[in-house]
């Protein structure tokens, strides 16, 4: 099943994250050869106060059907 991804790529100067829609069966894969892929839980817009974020993390969690208690 395909999750929500994120590739860091660093070049000399700059740095740049790209999200795609991967499996992450493949995460230790790409590790092992010297990759930076993390898998995306969770994703806060920038306009939302802090005070909201736990909340809102929680719905998400509530929604995509992983455990909000991080148990």
């Amino acid at each position: 099943m395909n999750r929500t991804l994120s590739i860091t790529v660093r070049g000399k100067h700059h740095e740049w994250t790209f999200h795609f829609d991967g499996d992450p069966k493949h995460l230790a894969e790409w590790r092992e050869d010297g990759l930076e892929v993390n898998e995306i839980y969770n994703s806060i817009p920038v306009w939302l106060p802090s005070w909201l974020m736990r909340p809102w993390c929680f719905i998400q969690d509530v929604f995509n059907f992983r455990n909000p208690f991080g148990v």
